[in-house]
Formats: C-alpha cells, structure tokens, sequence
C-alpha cells in the first residue's frame, strides 16, 4: 500500500525502516501519552509484530515527499475487542502544529477503509491529550464511548463509511451578500449545514483577482460565522488542504472564470475543491463561482468575447447566469446549438439551483 498525499508519501512499513520507528518510539514528546517510552526489547518486539501482522493489519512510514525526512507512523490494526479496527498514529515533535498529521490522516482513511475493505476505523486517545481529541473530531470522527484503560480516561472515536455526507451545490446566478447584506439565499446557504456550532464559511475570490472590496462585504455578512478566505497566494500554503477541509462551506465569488480556472488549476486548488466536495463541504457560488461546478463553462473571456472551458465536472450539463441579459442570452444560444446534447441551465440573476449528490433539487426565486 502507497499512498501520496499533498506533501508526504505513505508507504508500507518495511525492515530498514526500524532505525526510525527506534527514535520515534524513544521520543519522549511523542510518547506522553502512550505509556512513556517503552524499552528496545519492547521496540524490537513490536516492529517485528507489525511487519508480521495479518492482513489487514497496516502499518504506515510517513515521510515528507520534498526532502524524504521521515515523520511518523501510523497505523490500523486490530482493536482490543479484535471486532474493529483502530487507527493509530504518531508524528516526531517537529512536525507537530503544520497540518501534516490531518493531511495523512484525512488520505488514509479515504483510502484505506476502500483498501482494507473495512467498514468503520476506530481511534482511542487519552482524553487529556487534547490536541489529539481536536485532530480526531476534525478528521469527522464521532466521540462514541469514554472508558478507563492503563490507568487513564480515554476517549474512543469512530468514523463508518455508511456515514457519507451529502454531497451539495448551490448555484446563484446573481443576488447574495454582493449585492444586499442580509440576502435570503445567503441565509438558505446557511442553513443546509443543518449545524448548531458556528459555521465556518470560506470565501474563495479568485474569479474577481482577489478584489478587496469583495472581500470586505463578504465579512460584513457573515460577521455572525466563523468565516475567514482564501486568496491565490494562499493555495501554495502547505497548511491549505487543512484549512479547506476544516471548512462547512465554500462560497465562491463571481468574476472571471476563465482566470478562474486557469489559477485554480496552477495551484491544484481545483482538486482540493472536489475533495472537499467529496467530504460533504457545501460547495456555493455567484455567477463564475456558480459555472465552475458543471461540465462546461462559456461565458466572457478578458477581451470580452465568450469563450469555452471545461468545467470542474461536478455536476453535468452546463450553466448561464445572468440570462436576463440580451447580449449573454443571444451568445448562449448560439453557443449550445452545438452541444444539443449537453443539459443547459439558464438562469436569471433572481435565480439559484440547488443540487444534492447531483440532483437537482430546488429552483430558488430569490427576490
């Protein structure tokens, strides 16, 4: 098993690997709240068990993809009750606080539960190590049981594959907090989180080359949400893929969308964007923030002729905003004679689509 994520490679465990399970193990950062650090017999032992153990018991060697430094191990193997599988994971100090260790994570239970084909993964984490329980409630993992074990209280998670998350697009041709501050669609976006924390919301103003004042609007409505943004500068960040998909929504601004998706593809934001979506993150958008999502994309270029693109590919077919518009509409038309197989959504800037595991499932008259 090999798996490759933003930054690191996760790899199957092998013999010459032991020099650096030995320094992991003897951490004694690493080791507070497991026991503290073990004797070499005990080392020795358990590396020797790992790289014996049965399928599908997998124990994985993390090094960074850059430099080749290795970081951790993490693994999932038999829980106590042999009825599970737990995860179990552990990362050298140093690499502690830059979003590494919800990076693999997030990649091995994607690909692991799949691989392993397993149904659920557990994890068990002193309920003291808070950083550990924060990085296991990010990861979507839910607090089933509290019990005592070593001595200590411990917190057990679980994260089942049947617990998949609706997957959501809302598409606005116009209105929303660009135009009005307490938007009715807005407040729809909102509530289909169905959360009762704060909701964190993200702004993504690509489409309009990062303009200051539609940032500034975007805060002004969402004051009340844990909302924050993310600009082309940001998507070379290492910490990015954490901050996306800690996020209940993604709310992309209108613009260009040709530049749209030109940058995100520069970057590799744009599958970042399907992961998310993958993962039950609302994706919602305005206009180019609302195009970006289909098949086919055709709308003004930066000489203001229209132009084609291809799409994300979330959701088939083809969307026009703004098909109020004589000049957009005559366009459109035109441009989809030739796609005559191509589902087209045409919208009036009074208008959203709402879509649910790529089903359509509402026509919103906005105002």
């Amino acid at each position: 098993m090999k798996i490759m994520s933003t930054n690191c490679v996760i790899e199957q465990l092998q013999p010459e690997h032991f020099t650096d399970i030995q320094k992991l193990y003897s951490n004694k950062q690493v080791r507070t709240y497991l026991g503290g650090v073990p004797s070499n017999s005990y080392i020795e032992a358990s590396f020797k068990g790992m790289l014996e153990a049965p399928f599908p018991n997998t124990y994985l060697y993390i090094t960074l993809k850059e430099t080749g430094e290795f970081i951790g191990l993490v693994s999932i193997d038999e829980y106590h009750d042999k009825e599970l599988y737990e995860l179990s994971y552990q990362f050298l100090p140093q690499f502690w606080g830059k979003g590494l260790a919800f990076e693999v994570l997030t990649q091995v239970i994607q690909d692991g539960l799949n691989y392993l084909n397993i149904e659920s993964i557990v994890a068990e984490t002193q309920t003291a190590n808070k950083a550990s329980c924060r990085l296991l409630e990010k990861l979507g993992m839910k607090n089933v049981q509290m019990l005592e074990r070593f001595g200590q209280e411990q917190a057990v998670y679980e994260l089942s594959k049947n617990n998949d998350s609706i997957r959501q697009i809302i598409a606005l041709s116009g209105g929303g907090f660009s135009q009005q501050n307490l938007s009715f669609i807005d407040e729809y976006i909102l509530r289909q989180t169905q959360k009762n924390e704060r909701v964190k919301i993200c702004f993504i103003p690509t489409a309009s080359n990062d303009a200051q004042g539609y940032i500034e609007k975007f805060y002004a409505a969402f004051y009340h949400c844990d909302a924050t943004h993310i600009l082309q500068k940001d998507m070379h960040d290492r910490s990015i893929r954490e901050k996306v998909l800690a996020q209940h929504i993604i709310y992309v601004g209108g613009g260009n969308t040709g530049y749209l998706l030109e940058k995100w593809r520069e970057y590799g934001f744009d599958k970042l964007l399907k992961e998310a979506y993958q993962k039950g993150i609302i994706l919602a958008g305005i206009s180019a923030g609302a195009m970006c999502w289909f098949e086919k994309c055709y709308s003004e270029n930066t000489y203001d002729d229209f132009e084609e693109w291809n799409g994300l590919g979330l959701l088939s077919g083809t969307y026009c905003p703004h098909y109020n518009d004589q000049e957009r509409r005559r366009a459109f038309d035109r441009w989809i004679e030739n796609h005559p197989t191509l589902q087209a959504y045409t919208l009036i800037d009074t208008e959203t689509l709402h879509f649910r595991d790529e089903k359509l499932v509402a026509k919103i008259q906005t105002y």
